[in-house]
């Protein structure tokens, strides 16, 4: 009930910037982290060029992130073709906001993108063997689509060549194809890195936290953050988000 609830009131823009206030609050109240209110006080601190979404699927996290940065200029990425429609269509009327129908990944060009029942599943990578992943109904696999791609950096100097940028990502197990893309601009010119991360199997070569950590402390920044664990059935770790930021950046107040 509460789950329907949740999702009834993240829906509308109006109710769902009221459910974000409360539960942000109650995160307050009980001392537990709120990764969007984060990136907010790191955009107000360091008023960045843009934030990108990647992989905004309908644009509900944009939402989020223009409640916490109003006014903010987001550039939102959707390689699904049918979510990128509605994405645009929701964006309609926001023009601080530019919707990106493109895959960020590790190469620039055409590439085979993997649509499944539940479409926010949907992956620059193969689904696992049916059984091997605690989310096989909403994983299975329906089709694939070749997409344009781009990597951050080609992106970043084509787009938004100067300037700081705060990056929120959700793509599926492909976060060592972003970072393997986009290492110039996240060493010069990213403050913040927010992405969800699979920990228990769902992909063929998914990036593992450990693997991304490593890789972001390189790249010069601070584990800031491991947010509470989405877990499943069996009440395993599931997936998780977490956030690296710049130490520039921090601390942050207010």
């Amino acid at each position: 009930m509460l789950r329907l609830l949740h999702h009834i009131l993240s829906r509308n823009r109006m109710t769902s910037r009221i459910q974000r206030r409360v539960v942000h609050r109650v995160k307050d109240l009980l001392n537990m982290p709120d990764g969007y209110h984060s990136m907010g006080q790191i955009y107000r601190k360091i008023k960045p060029a843009a934030i990108l979404d990647i992989g905004a699927h309908h644009g509900y996290t944009v939402d989020k992130l223009l409640d916490y940065a109003p006014g903010a200029k987001i550039h939102a990425f959707e390689p699904t073709p049918d979510s990128a429609a509605v994405l645009r269509r929701r964006m309609n009327g926001r023009p601080n906001v530019q919707v990106h129908e493109i895959a960020l990944g590790d190469t620039t060009g055409i590439v085979s993108f993997h649509l499944n029942a539940g479409e926010q599943t949907n992956s620059l990578l193969e689904n696992l063997a049916p059984g091997q992943s605690p989310y096989d109904p909403v994983q299975k696999h329906l089709s694939q689509v070749q997409v344009q791609a781009m990597t951050l950096d080609d992106w970043a100097a084509k787009f938004e060549p100067n300037g700081m940028l705060l990056i929120k990502a959700d793509i599926q197990g492909a976060e060592r194809l972003l970072v393997a893309g986009g290492k110039k601009t996240l060493a010069q010119q990213v403050a913040a890195f927010y992405t969800e991360i699979c920990i228990l199997p769902q992909y063929e070569n998914q990036t593992s936290l450990c693997e991304l950590n490593q890789t972001m402390v390189e790249l010069g920044f601070a584990l800031f953050d491991i947010y509470p664990c989405t877990k499943d059935e069996l009440g395993r770790a599931a997936f998780t988000d977490v956030m690296w930021v710049k130490p520039a950046a921090l601390p942050l107040r207010g």
